[in-house]
């Protein structure tokens, strides 16, 4: 109560019953209530729903060596110095480093030798497409060259670390569900390996624990033949069956990478890298093989989201999608740096462009955009043209790659777009992404009370409600 609906003119309160929302008018309609929160005047809106993220990566990385944001080498160098100080484990590990950090954009395997000479280490970079490990890591994998690791060589080393028992899985997610729930965030899409992640997310549900609603992605690979996709689209869906009327673990659609990333120059270009002859990338997917995958997923009732990041990416994407149900909302992800000719297939398409704001942010793109050079740079994350093509927008974080931060997404997205249609683009169009807009993502009667409270100037989480509980208050 006495706050300022979104969405809702002249409302300022919202009533829940059990799980569901019961009223949306005056505080008279809920002073009675058995709980009430008092919004202050700030800004009650629905909660908001991550369309991208790496959930269990993000939340095992809560324990990990962060290096995100650092921007100096020598900062990197003394964090990673004073965190293998302090720790006696087997393998030192962590993430976020950024490629502007290091001359030419690239660390090298000697100098984590010197840093950590010890024991084996891997830290991945930022957008966790480059692993840079020292030579007791690479050692240990069988690898010869000492170099860093790009896409899929990164497994190579990932498949020797220690891996987590459950209970330090479970542990982690409770650690990653409490920070989302004080971001506002009471649903998540989850963007791959969601097959390996069910058993623990319906532990938590069996212990009474589940604070967030979670969308699961399945994989989609190129080293499945069509015969083999189609046997494993039988083993999804018996899951996705068991799942159709559920509204805290849910499935229904599979995650294709059809490239890499700029920065490294895996992103799949139309023409060369900056000061490159011949180097556009590669395709992840030969020929048409990405079309007829998703084309048979499609067929059979699965939403498709495919990772493209550079223009030929992006366009083998769209051109995957042609002739598919449109009823199907297949996605995009990332849209980084599209051909302008490409913009308006998504509305064309009916494809759903789910983009991560953060992404485009001054402190990230310097190698970014030195690789793409300033012309096609300039082109970059074109959420507002697509919305004005006619598009549909759902924004993410991507976390861990950024901060779950949906405020530094608003912040970014509002350079081009208007508050409302940044915060569409986090609620209504992220339930609208992954086929829930009938029951998530707006505030009227009887729709899930999945809420958040604002503050003032919308700048911070005050309350989370997620099916009417209340998960998070300041």
């Amino acid at each position: 109560m006495n706050g300022v609906v979104w969405g809702a003119r002249h409302a300022t309160a919202v009533g829940c019953e059990g799980e569901r929302i019961a009223v949306v008018g005056s505080d008279d309609d809920v002073r009675d209530a058995k709980r009430v929160i008092d919004a202050h005047g700030g800004t009650i809106i629905p909660a908001f729903n991550d369309a991208h993220v790496h959930f269990l990566m993000g939340s095992r990385s809560l324990g990990e060596l962060d290096l995100f944001g650092v921007a100096a080498q020598d900062e990197i160098e003394g964090r990673i110095t004073a965190y293998a100080r302090e720790r006696d484990s087997s393998w030192i590990v962590g993430r976020g480093w950024f490629y502007s950090a290091f001359p030419g954009g690239m660390p090298s395997v000697e100098l984590l030798d010197r840093l950590i000479p010890d024991r084996p280490a891997y830290l991945e970079s930022f957008d966790a497409h480059t692993g840079w490990a020292n030579s007791k890591a690479l050692t240990i994998a069988g690898v010869a060259e000492r170099e860093v690791l790009k896409e899929a060589a990164m497994y190579v080393v990932t498949k020797h670390i220690p891996k987590r028992t459950t209970e330090e899985d479970l542990d982690a997610l409770r650690a990653g569900m409490r920070m989302a729930a004080s971001r506002g965030i009471a649903s998540v899409q989850e963007a791959g390996d969601g097959w390996d992640q069910l058993r623990l997310w319906d532990a938590l549900r069996a212990d009474g624990e589940l604070t967030l609603r979670v969308r699961l992605a399945f994989d989609m690979t190129p080293n499945l033949d069509e015969a083999q996709w189609r046997q494993r689209l039988d083993a999804y869906e018996e899951v996705a069956r068991a799942r159709a009327r559920d509204e805290w673990i849910t499935t229904g659609i599979v995650k294709a990478f059809a490239d890499g990333v700029v920065e490294s120059m895996t992103a799949s270009l139309l023409d060369p890298y900056a000061g490159e002859s011949e180097n556009r990338g590669a395709p992840l997917w030969p020929g048409d093989q990405l079309l007829r995958h998703a084309h048979i997923a499609s067929e059979r009732g699965w939403q498709v989201q495919v990772h493209a990041i550079g223009d030929a990416a992006i366009r083998q994407a769209l051109d995957a999608f042609e002739g598919c149900d449109r009823t199907r909302r297949h996605r995009v992800e990332h849209i980084e740096n599209p051909a302008p000719e490409d913009v308006p297939r998504f509305a064309t398409l009916g494809v759903i462009a789910s983009m991560q704001p953060q992404h485009s942010a001054p402190e990230l793109i310097d190698v970014w955009r030195r690789n793409l050079g300033m012309e096609r740079a300039a082109r970059g994350w074109p959420w507002a043209k697509i919305l004005a093509a006619g598009g549909r927008l759902a924004f993410g974080t991507d976390w861990p790659v950024v901060p779950e931060d949906p405020f530094a997404s608003l912040t970014e997205a509002e350079k081009t777009l208007s508050r409302d249609d940044a915060i569409a683009a986090w609620t209504s169009g992220a339930a609208y992404a992954e086929h829930a807009e009938s029951f998530k993502g707006t505030l009227r009667e009887g729709m899930l009370a999945d809420i958040a409270v604002l503050d003032r100037d919308m700048k911070k989480v005050e309350a989370t409600a997620a099916g009417g509980r209340l998960v998070y208050e300041a």
